[in-house]
């Protein structure tokens, strides 16, 4: 069974502007699917959508159509865009990918890891630490996202990168919720990673990378489900 959703007020609703208004609103509706602002079944109406962001119906069709690909929604005959199912199994094969490929690229970025970069990704886990006992959890994702982001650019394989990016989409951001109302996307100790980084130890930075992502999928896939958000097992 679907239901129109036709929200009064979307919640944390971006300022689109430029030209990555179409990404901006891909990512919009992918984190309200992942954070249940739309169910299962659910059919999000585009001139709503359009409508509450000030953008055209043209753009949020284009943002519907990467989600199909993505998986997130499904299009039904006489119906449109239906928010799909969220298993987590799904969740967790998507984490492990995720896992295998940042996992290499660590190994790569130790192959190269020189002093500077050892000392940038250092200052970084300090500031993340700072931001996250001060409860700023949107700052603490912001320098999360660039500690991992520094590290896949370190290992010089953007086609490695370009996987990793597209599978980090299926882990919710949760931006503008306070700290205390949501699940944290990932853990922020990268002790094991710093070290195998700095001591340029390959199969120990592939190791320490896999775990940390795997640990956290299996951390906020327990706390998701207490959101409700999974599909039950048949």
């Amino acid at each position: 069974m679907t239901s129109d959703v036709e929200l009064p007020v979307l919640p944390h609703a971006p300022d689109l502007q430029g030209a990555s208004v179409g990404q901006g609103v891909t990512e919009y509706i992918r984190h309200l699917i992942l954070t249940g602002h739309f169910r299962a079944g659910d059919r999000p109406r585009v001139e709503h959508l359009a409508a509450q962001l000030r953008i055209s119906v043209t753009t949020v069709r284009e943002a519907l159509v990467e989600l199909l690909g993505e998986g997130f929604v499904e299009r039904r005959p006489r119906r449109g865009y239906i928010v799909a199912e969220l298993t987590r199994s799904g969740f967790e094969d998507r984490v492990l990918v995720l896992a295998m490929v940042t996992g290499e690229l660590a190994a790569r970025a130790a192959r190269v890891m020189g002093p500077d970069l050892v000392a940038s990704l250092t200052g970084l886990q300090t500031s993340l630490r700072k931001l996250d006992r001060s409860g700023s959890r949107d700052a603490a994702e912001s320098v999360n996202h660039k500690f991992h982001c520094t590290i896949n650019i370190a290992a010089a394989s953007p086609e490695l990168a370009w996987i990793a990016e597209r599978f980090a989409r299926y882990v919710p951001r949760y931006p503008g919720q306070s700290a205390d109302s949501r699940p944290r996307s990932c853990s922020y100790d990268h002790a094991s990673v710093l070290t195998a980084l700095e001591g340029r130890a390959l199969e120990a930075a592939r190791e320490a990378k896999f775990s940390h992502l795997v640990e956290s999928g299996k951390t906020l896939g327990d706390e998701l489900a207490g959101l409700g958000l999974w599909a039950p097992v048949v």
